[in-house]
């Protein structure tokens, strides 16, 4: 009798301390994950005075825009964006020496019209959305009564590139509003044939 109320007893007393152990493990959970916050990347209350203050960061990390100089090492990669037909035009060049030593906001000022996107391991990226079509595509529209064949260039500039000899006043009245409107075409052979149609 005095041997099962001793069982007894040491179970209780086991199912005690395992209640205990179990109980001081997620109180000492939540008090080291309370303090946690986004903008510490999820360091504890204790470890927040290891963060390095900004002022003390290194100058030249290439993502602190801030604080990035233009090198002579910097690549400038442009991006066009031609919001008519979806395509991008992407030119990598090397920094022209006028704007090595410049910042980031100095730089913005020099370059109207493009945005700073990223900069990443020496590279800066920039971005140009043009309301045109790329220069890829050829444009058949008129110019002095006549069929002519446009471009555009990476401005998004509409350059004629060649005056034909077809008057539209002998095409139908579909075919002159259809002119007048601009045909895109997207290939020089596509061109060839809806010229073709015209003249015949």
């Amino acid at each position: 009798m005095f041997i099962n109320k001793r069982k007894s007893k040491a179970k209780r007393v086991f199912l005690l301390l395992s209640i205990i152990l179990v109980i001081s493990f997620i109180v000492g959970y939540f008090i080291n994950n309370v303090g946690e916050t986004k903008e510490n990347d999820g360091l504890s209350k204790v470890n927040k005075n290891l963060i390095i203050p900004r002022s003390l960061r290194n100058v030249e990390n290439p993502n602190d825009n801030a604080q990035y100089r233009i090198k002579e090492t910097t690549e400038f990669c442009y991006i066009t964006h031609f919001k008519m037909c979806g395509h991008t035009i992407e030119r990598n060049i090397a920094a022209p020496d006028f704007f090595v030593g410049l910042s980031i906001e100095d730089l913005e000022n020099r370059i109207e019209g493009w945005e700073i996107e990223e900069i990443k391991d020496d590279c800066i990226l920039m971005i140009k959305e043009i309301d045109a079509f790329c220069p890829k595509h050829f444009i058949i529209g008129v110019k002095d009564n006549n069929i002519a064949i446009y471009t555009y260039n990476e401005n998004g500039e509409k350059i004629l590139k060649e005056k034909t000899d077809i008057d539209i006043n002998v095409l139908t009245p579909e075919d002159q509003i259809f002119l007048t409107s601009g045909i895109v075409t997207d290939t020089e052979d596509d061109m060839e044939q809806k010229l073709e149609g015209f003249s015949n």
